[in-house]
């Protein structure tokens, strides 16, 4: 039997599920015939995918190369299956979705997308920036919303908002009774950075940098192992620049001014055409901006 588009969605979600039985519900076929497919595959591409383990399988060095392939051209074949209803955008969208920014904003945008796309079968997953573009380059998502991401070769940046910066303190920081701040009443002073694994290599990091840079102020920039803002509610001395977050209740925003912003942006794999992957940028701009418009209004 040739190995055709079949054979890529079955390799695919064998590798997602680890396990050919699992793999095999969710394609509502037996595990011997799904388990022939993957022996078909095998064989065409001259390679072991596939090595058994105590809990299912894990792919071979040459599996995780075809698993990206794979992706890419299950991808092409959808998108140009699609063509003569571009505006209806169908099959799974997995999105990246920044811990900046607030859950409950892009809860709400991924709602919207779903009901104004029904088609598109939306998985979405939060993380840093940076690991968010490290899986997008992997193949294990579509797309990445990321505040001030770094620039990665084979990707493409599309502009989604430009996020309004505030300095978020401890209540009980010395500045937090001022009005307002700029960038020059923060010589010297402690300013927390993104923190984590991601935070040498942080786009967010490089741009805050950048800020004080440019205006020739000098904090005292703190590095922290954790998760940006995981801790910051439970230190006095914390201090950070930032967009909307969650962060914890006895952490203040005090407006930054002049006015400051950081851009958002939706990241995809340069090539990726596919009707549910081109049609989030747009939508995202248009729903964040509306929803921006009502935040101002109710205030």
């Amino acid at each position: 039997m040739p190995v055709d588009l079949r054979h890529f969605r079955s390799f695919v979600v064998v590798a997602e599920e680890g396990h050919i039985g699992r793999a095999g519900e969710r394609l509502f076929i037996t595990q011997p015939a799904l388990s022939r497919q993957m022996q078909q595959l095998e064989r065409e591409v001259g390679a072991a995918l596939l090595v058994r383990t105590a809990h299912g399988v894990d792919l071979t060095e040459a599996g995780a190369e075809l698993l990206v392939r794979a992706r890419i051209a299950l991808e092409a074949a959808e998108d140009a299956l699609a063509i003569g209803r571009l505006e209806e955008p169908r099959g799974a969208l997995a999105l990246g979705l920044p811990l900046a920014g607030g859950r409950e904003r892009w809860f709400e945008l991924v709602q919207a997308y779903r009901v104004r796309y029904p088609a598109v079968d939306v998985h979405a997953r939060q993380a840093m920036t940076e690991d968010l573009q490290d899986q997008l380059l992997a193949g294990e998502l579509d797309g990445v919303i990321g505040l001030a991401p770094s620039r990665r070769p084979s990707l493409t940046y599309t502009h989604v908002r430009d996020e309004p910066l505030s300095v978020w303190l401890h209540a009980a920081h010395p500045l937090a009774a001022c009005g307002e701040l700029e960038l020059s009443d923060l010589e010297g002073v402690a300013v927390t950075l993104v923190g984590g694994s991601g935070g040498e290599r942080s786009g967010y990091n490089a741009a805050v940098r950048a800020l004080f840079a440019e205006a020739r102020v000098e904090p005292e920039f703190v590095a922290t192992d954790e998760l940006f803002p995981a801790r910051a509610g439970h230190d006095p001395d914390y201090l950070g620049i930032s967009g909307r977050h969650d962060f914890p209740p006895q952490v203040m925003s005090v407006p930054l001014v002049p006015r400051r912003t950081f851009a958002f942006e939706f990241v995809q794999r340069a090539g990726v055409s596919r009707a549910a992957v081109r049609a989030f940028a747009p939508f995202a701009a248009a729903h964040l901006d509306a929803s921006c418009t009502e935040d101002i209004g109710a205030a």
